[in-house]
């Protein structure tokens, strides 16, 4: 196995530091990476190089489970002493149920969850409004999936707030989530290729439902560290990222348009930054320029270098309702398997679009969830009983409601949480006793 830097990182992921995108934030360990959210620059953290794997490593883990594939993954990134405490997972879609899953009822952790009301389907918004254990607390935004990612930005750029409460992201902002998703692309190579004895090794196309980017960058990722495949990125009628692939247009439209794959309702897909940076060779200074110009003016023309190599990284397609039903129902029709909306938009392409290597669509969600678009398609919806449940159970959520200040909302109940949790705990941790209220605070938007 190589190590391939983007600067001196020493030869192994005990040495691996993370850097921000943009260049501005002190590099940061692993844990630091973990236990954080957006650099306090305003970037993401990557990590400062990636290991290049040979043709006997790949044999290898061909051989191995899902579970064990993770493992070998991670293990590149992470430190071997903090491999057995991180419950590290990858999630496509529905990240703010996820979440609450994962913490729920936990002592220690808060878990603050922003959802677009209105935005979601009914089926996403109770299975994050119906979990009412104390350390849950969701957010009900009147706005959609970019306007809530502000306050969240807001909060972590606030360094000396993200520390004392100890902030942290769950979502494809966190690098260890897209750390995570890279093990599907390998997983999926594995079953698909015919064969590793070729030389060169056969290619495999994996497309990939796209909203937010983060699992495109992780496809990215699995790419440049020797994996043979072919990537495509296919998103809804927002299609920012098809046209930035095409035309190097990083460009807002008028307004976010409502589909029938919600979670891909998103114009400003925050992980474009990540692909950049690795196609710009970890250029952060031209990063930094760039995404300050996009958040200026909203508007941003790839210089012709940095587009030409986008463009020879990924393929892309954009899909309409039109095109989402359509597959949704040739799919039944062809192999009686219900697709969710989001994994229609990758079936679009594959129906569409000739191929002559063997091709993969990532299927990130259940139907069961979008029942409007399965009706929409004319199929019957699948639902198991306890998604049938959920619309008898109570509710509880908070409102935040155009006009307010939704940082200020944030912080107000990240502090009164902290409080509650220390005068539970008997006692106060101040700064001059050298810490902190020891408590994970998570805002995570969806």
């Amino acid at each position: 196995m190589l190590w391939v830097p983007g600067s001196d990182c020493g030869a192994s992921p005990a040495a691996m530091e993370y850097v921000s995108t943009r260049g501005g934030a002190r590099a940061v360990n692993f844990e630091g990476a973990l236990l954080s959210g957006y650099a306090p620059d305003g970037g993401l953290f990557m990590p400062q190089c990636i290991p290049s794997l040979d043709r006997d490593t790949l044999r290898r883990w061909s051989s191995l489970s899902y579970p064990g594939l993770v493992k070998e993954l991670c293990s590149l990134f992470i430190p071997a002493e903090l491999v057995p405490r991180n419950a590290l997972h990858g999630t496509s879609g529905d990240t703010g149920s996820s979440a609450i899953e994962s913490v729920r009822g936990q002592k220690n952790v808060d878990i603050f969850v922003l959802l677009p009301k209105g935005l979601c389907t009914q089926i996403q918004e109770l299975q994050m409004t119906t979990v009412i254990e104390d350390n849950v607390h969701v957010f009900a935004a009147h706005g959609n999936s970019d306007e809530i990612d502000e306050p969240i930005k807001e909060l972590f750029a606030d360094v000396d707030f993200a520390g004392k409460y100890n902030l942290m992201s769950l979502n494809s902002i966190n690098w260890s989530r897209i750390m995570v998703q890279i093990a599907h692309y390998f997983y999926a190579y594995f079953q698909c290729a015919p064969s590793l004895d070729t030389t060169p090794l056969p290619v495999v196309e994996i497309v990939v439902p796209t909203g937010g980017g983060g699992n495109i960058t992780a496809g990215c990722i699995a790419q440049k560290m020797g994996l043979p495949i072919r990537l495509v990125a296919v998103v809804n009628s927002n299609d920012i990222i098809h046209r930035t692939v095409q035309h190097g247009d990083f460009s807002l439209a008028e307004s976010v348009k409502a589909t029938l794959a919600p979670a891909m309702d998103i114009q400003e897909p925050y992980n474009v930054e990540r692909i950049l940076w690795l196609l710009s060779g970890s250029d952060s200074c031209q990063i930094k320029t760039l995404m300050e110009q996009f958040n200026t003016s909203k508007r941003l023309k790839l210089p012709e270098d940095l587009h030409r190599k986008l463009s020879e990284t990924l393929g892309s397609c954009s899909a309409s309702d039109e095109d989402i039903v359509g597959a949704m129902r040739r799919c039944w029709e062809e192999n009686q398997y219900l697709l969710c909306p989001h994994s229609a938009v990758a079936a679009h392409y594959h129906y569409s679009q000739p191929h002559s290597i063997p091709r993969c669509c990532l299927a990130p969600a259940s139907p069961a969830k979008f029942q409007d678009a399965v009706l929409r398609a004319n199929l019957v919806p699948q639902i198991p009983p306890e998604i049938t449940a959920l619309t008898a159970m109570e509710t509880r959520s908070n409102p935040l409601e155009r006009g307010w200040d939704w940082a200020q909302v944030l912080r107000g109940r990240i502090e009164a949480v902290a409080q509650q949790w220390e005068a539970q705990a008997g006692s106060v941790c101040t700064p001059e006793q050298g810490g902190n209220t020891g408590q994970v605070v998570t805002p995570v938007c969806v």
